[in-house]
């Protein structure tokens, strides 16, 4: 697998593109800085495999979003696709909502911590 962009920016930007995960956001800060949990190496995978699970998720309704005939359409498309973004997060191992976007977060502020993400990324699929 290519991985063709840097991670973090792609995490963030995934829920930014529906809109909601944006709000979601701005409500659900953590206390913990997002740089002390990449510290810790489960967050940081768990991170990376919340990424990927959203990821995935994001593909699936931007093909049901791009054929969407109406504003109306659209709109429950991006609800749905908000709701089933964020379930993905919470069905990660490892990793809350909150702790997900303080990650990212912090990666998208800060690009050697975005470096370490990818890194990271890179190191855990290798393979793939």
């Amino acid at each position: 697998m290519v991985f063709q962009r840097t991670l973090a920016p792609a995490a963030l930007a995934i829920g930014m593109a529906f809109g909601g995960l944006g709000a979601t956001a701005t409500l659900a800060q953590t206390e913990v800085p997002g740089a002390e949990l990449i510290e810790q190496e489960e967050k940081l995978d768990a991170f990376i495999d919340a990424a990927m699970a959203v990821a995935d998720v994001r593909d699936a309704y931007l093909q049901n979003l791009e054929t969407a005939e109406s504003e109306a359409e659209q709109n429950q498309i991006i609800e749905d696709a908000n709701t089933a973004i964020l379930a993905a997060v919470e069905e990660t191992p490892g990793i809350t909502v909150d702790e997900y976007i303080a990650i990212g977060d912090a990666a998208a502020a800060d690009p050697a911590l975005n470096e370490m993400l990818n890194a990271r990324f890179a190191e855990l699929h290798e393979a793939d």
